[in-house]
């Protein structure tokens, strides 16, 4: 679980959230009121920082330009123009149903075709690194990937009767709001429910993403650690019990802190990592069982 302290800077309020494998700094806006921020930074493990070297600046001009250019953070937002006089809040999610044996069989499964289907992505992107412009389009890919698989292809129904949905879903909601970003659910890009879950869902709680799903996937197309990491955050908060991150990199320098993220997300969560980066005709991965990344000389090192 995420922990939570707040420094004074000026007339503000910031607040410090430490997550599992990265910390955002939230400054508020000038009503004070957590949730509504005016700045949001992420920063690494490496470079975390503490309430008393927050509180050593005078003014929030001074903090931002040292979290970003002393340290390296990741701004993540901004002052807009218009900000939310009151933070958006979310109802709780519900408690996902009861694990029943048939339903695990089913969960089991699918995490075994998921797998299979991001590692098939990966070794695809290496291929052809440009056969998708966007990220968007990449999130397709999967999706369809994941449409061809039997195990998918079925129509599950909702309770109440009468109506069906399939499993894959783009876009779902988070399960857990996150306070900075200002109380609101996300999306993960694709998540995959179960039938048992399905079946005990109403309606409305599927029309408000209120299902917990077994699986979700986060993927990100030329970013750098700092994505990740935030991708890892969404899954971890939400207690995804099969998380997967697809982090994919085409025409970009090394970036070795990516190899140490996953490291460590390797080591000390549940969350599971598939990475490719293709520059200059070198290829470099690491399927989701992978140890560690490395280089793709033939199809030998798959």
């Amino acid at each position: 679980m995420a922990q939570s302290e707040r420094a004074e800077v000026g007339s503000r309020h910031v607040f410090i959230v430490t997550g599992r494998i990265s910390q955002t700094v939230n400054v508020c806006t000038p009503a004070n009121e957590r949730g509504v921020y005016d700045w949001i930074v992420r920063m690494t493990p490496q470079r975390y920082v503490t309430k008393t070297e927050i509180e050593a600046h005078a003014d929030i001009e001074s903090l931002i330009s040292w979290l970003t250019s002393g340290r390296l953070g990741q701004i993540e937002q901004r002052p807009t123009e218009e900000v939310a006089a009151q933070p958006q809040t979310c109802e709780t999610m519900p408690e996902a149903p009861p694990v029943d044996a048939d339903d695990a069989v089913w969960v089991k499964r699918a995490m075994r075709m998921t797998e299979m289907c991001i590692d098939e992505l990966v070794r695809e992107f290496l291929e052809v690194p440009y056969l998708h412009r966007v990220e968007h389009s990449i999130h397709t890919r999967l999706y369809s990937i994941l449409s061809t698989q039997p195990h998918f292809a079925r129509h599950l129904p909702l309770a109440e009767g009468g109506m069906v949905t399939q499993p894959i879903h783009k876009e779902w909601p988070e399960c857990i709001p996150r306070p900075e970003k200002n109380n609101r659910r996300g999306n993960f890009d694709l998540a995959i429910l179960s039938p048992k879950r399905l079946r005990n869902c109403t309606l409305r709680d599927f029309s408000e993403g209120r299902v917990v799903p077994p699986i979700g996937i986060e993927m990100g197309l030329n970013y750098g650690e700092g994505h990740l990491a935030l991708d890892a955050e969404k899954l971890l908060n939400s207690r995804i019990q099969h998380a997967y991150l697809v982090h994919l990199v085409r025409g970009m320098p090394d970036d070795p802190t990516i190899a140490t993220t996953i490291a460590r997300l390797r080591s000390e969560t549940n969350v599971k990592v598939a990475f490719a980066r293709y520059e200059n005709g070198r290829k470099y991965a690491k399927l989701l069982n992978d140890p560690q990344i490395h280089e793709v000389s033939s199809d030998a090192d798959w």
